[in-house]
């Protein structure tokens, strides 16, 4: 019985180990799960990146100073490549560093943005009011003006036709 016994702890322990190896083969050594980690966070500080670009480039549209918005873009833009070159020299504590520093510019030069396009189109409304407002007033008392000049010049007019005495032709025949 102890032959049979060693037998199934023998093919028990090679198939544990068969299985052990299989796993970490096919889920992959630390090192590559954490280059992975640090290239999805590199690939999510791009993503993080174009949409701050696109903020700012709407915000800019609309009529806003972005210029100190893409100063800090730029910042953004240097702490990525400093990740993917980082993460092409292997060094994913690095790229994992950089590109979350990236996302916290981006996502910051973002919402900065979002709040500068919203106010530069409020603004754009209340001058589109005002002038519409000053216009409207504008051309109100340019018309009033027109028609106090005309009855002014018209009782003249009348006056002086009115005041004048007819002549009286003589026939010299």
């Amino acid at each position: 019985m102890s032959g049979l016994l060693r037998r199934c702890l023998r093919a028990s322990a090679w198939l544990l180990l068969v299985l052990m190896v299989a796993g970490l083969l096919s889920y992959g050594s630390p090192c590559a799960k954490g280059a992975d980690d640090a290239s999805g966070s590199v690939g999510n500080a791009d993503v993080a990146v174009r949409l701050a670009f696109d903020a700012t480039l709407d915000a800019e549209r609309a009529g806003a100073n972005v210029s100190s918005l893409i100063v800090r873009l730029n910042e953004a833009g240097e702490a990525l490549a400093e990740a993917e070159i980082a993460l092409g020299d292997g060094n994913s504590s690095e790229a994992f560093s950089k590109a979350a520093q990236c996302v916290g510019i981006a996502e910051s030069v973002k919402s900065d943005a979002e709040v500068l396009r919203v106010s530069a189109l409020d603004e754009a409304q209340t001058e589109f009011w005002t002038y519409l407002v000053f216009s409207v007033v504008g051309v109100a008392v340019f018309v009033v003006a027109l028609v106090l000049v005309w009855h002014w010049f018209k009782r003249g007019y009348f006056k002086k036709v009115l005041g004048m005495r007819p002549e009286v032709a003589h026939d010299e025949a």
